[in-house]
């Protein structure tokens, strides 16, 4: 699965989810519900969470954070290279969210796997 049929499935499930964006491993954006700047911004916003959130732990990176705002709730989700970012509304339900997050990065990281495993 694409990183934009993952994130439009994303969409299609999850109530809460109102936007995504897919980080690669450089923390670029692989795949987004929203334009280029926005995607952009978002990694940023990701990017910044996840160095932030590493500088808390020791011997571990972070691997999910959750930042309340008054308009709604930002996720970011790591997993392996790959990251996720999403906002949502006001009072998710924060465990389906990470599980439908989790999910999308799983079903992105198939494609990968299958893809190197064919070129190999």
């Amino acid at each position: 699965m694409t990183g934009d049929q993952a994130l439009a499935e994303l969409l299609d499930v999850s109530e809460d989810v109102v936007a995504a964006v897919i980080l690669d491993a450089d923390g670029r954006p692989k795949a987004a519900t929203v334009g280029d700047a926005e995607a952009a911004k978002a990694a940023e916003i990701a990017a910044a969470m996840l160095a932030y959130g590493d500088s808390l732990r020791t011997g571990a990176s972070a691997a999910r954070l959750e930042a309340v705002t008054a308009d709604g709730t930002v996720f970011v989700l790591r997993e392996g290279s790959t990251a996720i970012v999403a906002a949502t509304g006001r009072d998710p339900v924060a465990g389906l969210v990470l599980h439908d997050l989790r999910t999308t990065l799983r079903n992105v990281g198939r494609r990968t796997k299958a893809k190197a495993d064919a070129s190999s």
